[in-house]
């Protein structure tokens, strides 16, 4: 690491934490066993009756709650003091990976640690931006949803044999944290063998294969969707993956399955904060409750000092997802980002109640991407608008549209 150890923040453990420390000398290997007194992302301080001298080469082994798995730390001694009949030995992390990185990241905002002379990490997280929270979102294990599980169990159960490739990724597209779980692993292999990007859950399971898939989706954790909060964002984007896959359709567009992925991820950064830290995302919609702010993300940013959708890409790209998805997640720049970004906003209001005023706009908007397409067919394509209200949206879409009719666009497959 470049940065000195003070240029970081140092944290407590709550519990007490073992560590040990192993190093070389004039003697030979030597180890010591010895306590954590106080960790950050740049060095920690351990509590030992023996340890290197100052300028020392050590290795710092140190466990870490809720991990069976030691961090082993490649470090440089910067000072040795007494405490009592102790030693206090300093340390700085050296040529520390990206995974480790995460981990410490990951540990020092959850609860078994405090910062050194300030307020309890739950207080203090709630300073933190985009790039606190994505550095501690990505090191965090994801959950899928319960009914994934049991639908998989049901599935085999009803079949008594293996599933399909395409009946797994209809999981997968009912489950954006599965969605995310499946490519993410899939991309970490694909590293690994320098093969092609995976940019679909089909793409994924074709990689990773049927069985890879199921122990996957069994062994993770589950998240809890009677938070209502959660779930109204899960079915929101889960919404708003099948708008864009249809819409997409309708567009003629040559990948409509990476356009639906986008739609499908790019709650991502709200859904990790409602399983991971419920209470940023409640004051969002507290705000708007009581007319803080009159629209999502400015409530978001009011409550919370940034907007989820900007979390949501600073993970994106901490988790390497291939780059045409982080592109189309943006929501702008092209009309495949466009329509992604439209399905979004439509997946939202829609959410909120068919007869939404914000819901003609969208419509109009989605035709201007796709001038061929009928506003009948597009309206078609939206779930929960009640017959009798259809074509009073449909009235409606088309007066917004009349002021800016869409251009006709060249060609038949568009990206």
């Amino acid at each position: 690491m470049s940065r000195e150890r003070r240029e970081y923040i140092r944290y407590k453990p709550v519990d007490p934490l073992n560590a040990q420390l192993v190093w070389q000398d004039e003697k030979g290997g030597q180890r010591s066993s010895a306590q954590l007194n106080d960790l950050s992302q740049g060095g920690c301080a351990l509590i030992c009756l023996e340890g290197p001298l100052v300028g020392d080469p050590v290795w710092a082994i140190l466990s870490l709650p809720d991990s069976q798995i030691p961090l082993k730390l490649q470090c440089h001694t910067m000072s040795r003091n007494p405490v009592g009949n102790a030693l206090q030995i300093s340390l700085k992390f050296e040529q520390v990976s990206e995974e480790q990185v995460r981990q410490l990241v990951s540990v020092l905002g959850s609860g078994a640690f405090q910062e050194l002379g300030a307020e309890p990490p739950a207080t203090s997280r709630k300073h933190w931006r985009v790039p606190q929270w994505a550095a501690f979102l990505t090191a965090q294990r994801l959950p899928v949803m319960p009914r994934s599980k049991l639908a998989l169990l049901a599935f085999e159960s009803a079949k008594g044999s293996d599933l399909s490739p395409g009946e797994l990724v209809d999981l997968a597209h009912g489950d954006p944290f599965l969605c995310l779980t499946l490519l993410r692993e899939a991309e970490e292999k694909r590293t690994a063998r320098l093969g092609h990007e995976t940019g679909t859950p089909l793409a994924a399971v074709m990689q990773l294969g049927s069985t890879a898939f199921r122990e996957l989706l069994v062994g993770s954790p589950e998240t809890d969707e009677t938070v209502m909060g959660l779930a109204e964002c899960e079915a929101r984007a889960v919404l708003a993956g099948q708008l864009a896959a249809a819409w997409s359709v309708l567009r003629a567009d040559a990948a409509p399955e990476e356009v639906a992925m986008a739609a499908l991820l790019s709650e991502m950064g709200e859904l990790l904060l409602w399983h991971f830290a419920q209470d940023l995302p409640q004051a969002s919609l507290d705000a708007l409750a009581v007319g803080k702010a009159r629209r999502t993300e400015l409530a978001q940013e009011l409550a919370c000092g940034f907007n989820f959708h900007e979390l949501t890409l600073k993970c994106a790209e901490a988790w390497k997802l291939p780059g045409i998805l982080v592109q189309l997640i943006q929501g702008q720049d092209s009309a495949r980002a466009n329509l992604a970004r439209i399905a979004r906003d439509t997946a939202r209001h829609l959410i909120a109640g068919p007869d939404n005023a914000a819901l003609p706009d969208d419509l109009a908007s989605a035709k201007r991407l796709i001038p061929d397409a009928s506003m009948d067919a597009l309206v078609e394509s939206l779930k929960w608008v009640p017959v009798e209200i259809a074509q009073d949206l449909i009235d409606k879409a088309n007066l917004a549209l009349a002021d800016h009719p869409p251009e006709k666009p060249a060609g038949q497959l568009r990206r």
